[in-house]
């Protein structure tokens, strides 16, 4: 049992984490969206821009689910259901009562309560510009834009189901103009780690068997672990099925047995048109990449357990 000083105490730490914690979250999952778009580069001016995330998974159902999950698809299935509880049912739970919809009419709704909300818009292929425009409009016009956490991103980046950048790299911006500085970090980022990094933000746990990583620490101080590679898998359950690892400028595209398909540098070759991977001296790169891989698959679990066997 608490003591009275105990109590006085914890209430005063709640107190501090509810002031620090934004009023409203807002976070826009478009269908497909580039992340190069010149429309976000205004958008963007008072927010963090990661210009080199990835989806998950670069199929609408599945990315979406990622991105609100914070798991990769493997980790629960092929019918677009990762399992566990989503983002917005887990900030409803610590006091964000959440509202979702398509477009920004759900948005609107909420701001008419005056108290904490969290929406969760979706946005057609090619539409997400305009419901981040439309969404920005609605809460400056409220006067509640500096205290509110708004996140756009997207499913996937094109129409295929590949590897190749065009298909894979998502935009990912987050604004909230009373804790985090504008910039524009060169670091690679996951569609996998929106929701623990939401949370974060917002000064919730995350859940057990969430994948992605927490990325809050580094946005609000620049104090937390330098995301260093990003993971991403597509067609599974396919005789086509694909995985990918982007460290640095190195893209290795692997199959399930992690077997080596391809290699390409992001720096010398960005529209991905020259295979490195049977080049004699990029052997000792491959050996490193494909370590770094194995590491994925195991932590994971994908195709591996924990102790580095392949499961059958």
């Amino acid at each position: 049992m608490l003591s009275r000083r105990g109590f006085l105490l914890a209430t005063a730490s709640a107190l501090a984490q509810s002031a620090a914690a934004p009023a409203g979250i807002v976070l826009i999952v478009a269908d497909r969206e580039t992340p190069s778009g010149e429309e976000l580069a205004p958008l963007a001016a008072r927010a963090v821009r990661f210009t080199r995330c990835y989806a998950a998974d670069p199929v609408s159902a599945r990315g979406r689910d990622a991105t609100l999950h914070g798991r990769f698809p493997h980790a629960g299935g092929l019918t677009g259901n990762s399992g566990g509880v989503a983002l917005g049912e887990h900030l409803a739970a610590a006091g964000w009562p959440g509202v979702a919809g398509s477009g920004t009419s759900a948005l609107a709704s909420a701001l008419k309560t005056g108290g904490r909300y969290c929406a969760v818009l979706d946005a057609p292929a090619g539409g997400g510009i305009s419901c981040l425009r439309s969404a920005g409009s609605l809460l400056e016009q409220a006067g509640v834009l500096d205290n509110t956490l708004l996140i756009f991103t997207a499913a996937r980046g094109g129409n295929d189901e590949t590897w190749f950048d065009r298909d894979t790299r998502i935009p990912l911006v987050l604004q909230w103009p009373r804790r985090i500085a504008a910039a524009e970090p060169d670091l690679p980022a996951s569609a996998v780690d929106v929701m623990p990094t939401v949370l974060g933000l917002c000064g919730v746990s995350a859940p057990d068997g969430v994948q992605g990583r927490d990325l809050s620490p580094w946005l609000l101080g620049g104090n937390g672990a330098r995301p260093e590679s990003i993971y991403a898998e597509g067609r599974l359950g396919t005789r086509q099925s694909w995985r990918m690892m982007v460290r640095g400028l190195d893209k290795l595209v692997f199959t399930p047995r992690l077997e080596i398909a391809h290699l390409y540098n992001l720096r010398q070759d960005p529209g991905e048109t020259t295979d490195l991977s049977r080049e004699a001296l990029a052997e000792r790169k491959l050996d490193e990449l494909r370590a770094v891989a194995a590491d994925w698959m195991r932590r994971l679990g994908d195709e591996m357990d924990p102790s580095g066997l392949k499961l059958r």
